[in-house]
């Protein structure tokens, strides 16, 4: 069957010319009719998933279907939402695991999607009765929350008030991404043409000792520029699908290798798994108002503990070490590295939110920036050899051993 999409672990979403042939109807229906984009959108969306998992989309429209009914009802819903997309799954699986024809309606994705959207969506409404703008309220735009097209192949954690926002296709805008695209997908094969001993994942325990450090570097860089093209492609696809039904969503990542400070890094890389953060944690807890290094590191943990560690997206009640440790630590990492940045602009009083002049101290300043980021991604790109070996070979990078 003819797929459209980048071969490769990395990106993994592959669309079939069946789900294709639909998303080009509908958008295209979309556009012809923008009264009735919202409602398009949603339908196609549900027939996407029922597509890809016939069994599972019966089961999610009626947990959609529920919550649209107990929106304006926060403990009612949430109970709902608890239930349906966690203890039930979990449950059915855990009891009938060895009868696969039971548990098989399990799409641990969607059902993450559904937990997380809906605290968005309590986000929003919330700020809806503090008095400031918020998303539509009406049952269909909210259904479109969890039933977006791209959701089926391409779940992502939009914004409510994003989808709220549609007024046409940008085709200049939506152009510019799809060039986007193809950069990063040729650049990803072609990275991965290098083959498995080029990457921190083909690392084994000897090699630790074995390798000089320029080597180990090569591997280091290496596995981080894999690492972003694959995350950066694949959030390309669901928000290509968005503009083409016309809804204006920003790019997803925002040329992160040049920044040239954490905080910059962090408003570039991942940014609606950022923007879900910020709204449902970091605001929540004070923001920059109060305790503003303790909240930074918190937020951190939470995208480790809720977003990676991969408890949600389970069937199972637990997850193993790497995934709630290694995440754990990566994310607390990179935490510290914001706080330091945030430390220096206070001790010095000045915040640089503008990209300084091209200069040898800003080139100096995104090779730095860079080269933390990558040896932080360590931690969790070296699976192959144990947590104290990592430690040891971030350590020989920068000359320690």
């Amino acid at each position: 069957m003819a797929v459209l999409g980048v071969a490769g672990a990395g990106i993994g979403e592959v669309l079939s010319v069946r789900l294709l042939v639909l998303l080009g109807a509908g958008a295209l229906f979309a556009h012809v009719r923008p009264e009735w984009r919202v409602g398009i959108a949603a339908s196609v969306g549900l027939l996407a998933l029922a597509s890809t998992n016939p069994v599972f989309s019966v089961y999610f429209l009626g947990l959609v279907t529920v919550l649209a009914v107990l929106r304006r009802r926060t403990v009612p819903f949430a109970v709902v939402l608890v239930a349906a997309a966690i203890v039930a799954p979990k449950m059915a699986f855990s009891r009938h695991y060895h009868e696969p024809g039971y548990w098989n309606w399990i799409n641990e994705p969607s059902l993450t999607l559904a937990l997380f959207v809906s605290a968005l969506w309590l986000r929003a409404r919330s700020r809806t009765d503090g008095g400031n703008s918020a998303p539509h309220d009406d049952p269909l735009s909210f259904a479109l929350y969890y039933l977006f097209p791209s959701h089926a192949a391409n779940p992502m954690l939009i914004s409510p008030v994003l989808l709220s926002g549609a007024r046409g296709i940008d085709f200049r805008a939506t152009l510019a991404l799809l060039g986007w695209f193809a950069a990063k997908a040729v650049a990803l094969v072609a990275l991965r043409q290098l083959g498995p001993g080029a990457f921190l994942s083909g690392l084994g325990p000897d090699d630790v000792d074995a390798l000089g450090p320029f080597a180990l570097w090569g591997r280091v860089v290496a596995s981080y520029l894999e690492t972003f093209l694959a995350l950066a492609a694949s959030a390309d696809i669901p928000i290509l699908i968005g503009r083409l039904f016309g809804f204006p969503l920003p790019d997803p990542f925002r040329f992160p290798l040049l920044a040239w400070n954490p905080i910059e890094l962090w408003r570039r890389w991942g940014i609606y798994n950022r923007n879900f953060l910020l709204q449902v944690v970091y605001f929540p807890l004070g923001g920059s108002h109060r305790r503003k290094y303790l909240n930074v590191m918190l937020t951190f943990l939470a995208s480790a503990l809720l977003l990676h560690s991969g408890w949600f997206g389970s069937k199972y009640w637990e997850v193993g070490t790497a995934g709630w440790r290694d995440q754990s630590i990566y994310f607390l990492l990179q935490g510290i590295g914001v706080c330091a940045c945030l430390a220096i602009w206070d001790w010095r009083g000045d915040r640089v939110r503008t990209a300084p002049r091209l200069s040898f101290a800003l080139i100096a300043a995104v090779v730095c920036t860079q080269a933390w980021n990558a040896l932080v991604h360590v931690v969790i790109l070296a699976p192959k050899i144990e947590l104290a070996d990592r430690a040891r070979l971030i350590a020989r990078c920068l000359g320690f051993v």
